[in-house]
């Protein structure tokens, strides 16, 4: 009996954190998901409202370049306590966005002017962003 009892907290043990950290599809991320999982990537996707394709790579220490409309505009990616990513451009100034794993994702949803983008494609690993690689 006491070796069943054993087992069974050893399984609790293993499986009860991982089942703590994951959040299912629609579930808004956290700040601490935000930084682990939004530095280092390459994502692409559309725009919701109008179907317009975009690109994003976010380097390691949150320097950006984003395609959209053909232009290419390099920016810097912060996470605040809202929790938000807020994307900070020369041209346009800082835009934050609500975060939410999506089934096939992210799911960037503005905090200011109802727009959303969908990242459809998400590549890990980046260590350095170039504009040639922006390619949906």
């Amino acid at each position: 009996m006491k070796r069943l009892a054993c087992c069974l907290l050893l399984a609790f043990a293993a499986t009860g954190p991982a089942a703590a950290d994951t959040s299912s599809p629609n579930e808004l991320m956290t700040q601490k998901a935000m930084q682990a999982e939004l530095y280092g990537v390459r994502i692409s996707g559309v725009e919701l409202g109008t179907g317009a394709r975009w690109n994003e790579c976010i380097e390691p220490g949150g320097r950006t370049v984003y395609e959209y409309g053909g232009r290419r505009i390099e920016g810097l990616l912060t996470i605040t306590d809202a929790p938000a990513a807020c994307f900070t451009y020369p041209e346009s100034g800082v835009s934050c966005f609500r975060v939410q794993r999506a089934v096939k994702g992210y799911m960037f949803r503005s905090t200011e002017y109802g727009i959303t983008y969908h990242a459809s494609k998400v590549e890990r690993g980046v260590k350095k962003c170039f504009a040639t690689d922006l390619v949906g």
